[in-house]
């Protein structure tokens, strides 16, 4: 049998303003649901999507960080690109359960992928 295509979801918006970071969600729960080896990887701005407590009510929106944080319980692995957490002035344990990579294992990781898609 054939191994499963590697697709890297790299999610580079902020969780709110835009769509993009909530597409960016199913569409990863989508390429799980069809068998794919799937790693998402917030960068940039989207390492926000990742901060514990978010409050987006007021913004009529649902918490992205909860929608995230069961990528895991559906198949997906998530990382968060610590240069941009640090740029950010984000430490680690402000973040749901991630893995962190820098930015060799984020080059290795794109390097190695069969498709890329951006958020």
């Amino acid at each position: 049998m054939n191994e499963p295509k590697k697709v890297i979801i790299l999610v580079r918006a902020a969780p709110y303003g835009m769509a993009s970071a909530a597409e960016g969600f199913r569409v990863i729960i989508g390429l799980t649901g069809m068998g794919l080896d799937t790693h998402a990887v917030l960068v940039d701005d989207g390492v926000l999507v990742s901060l514990k407590g978010q409050a987006p009510s007021d913004l009529g929106m649902h918490k992205l960080e909860d929608a995230y944080s069961q990528l895991q319980d559906f198949g997906a692995r998530l990382y968060v690109h610590t240069p941009s957490l640090e740029e950010r002035g984000i430490l680690e344990e402000d973040c749901i359960g991630v893995e962190p990579i820098d930015d060799d294992e984020l080059g290795n990781m794109i390097s190695t992928a069969d498709h890329i898609i951006t958020f």
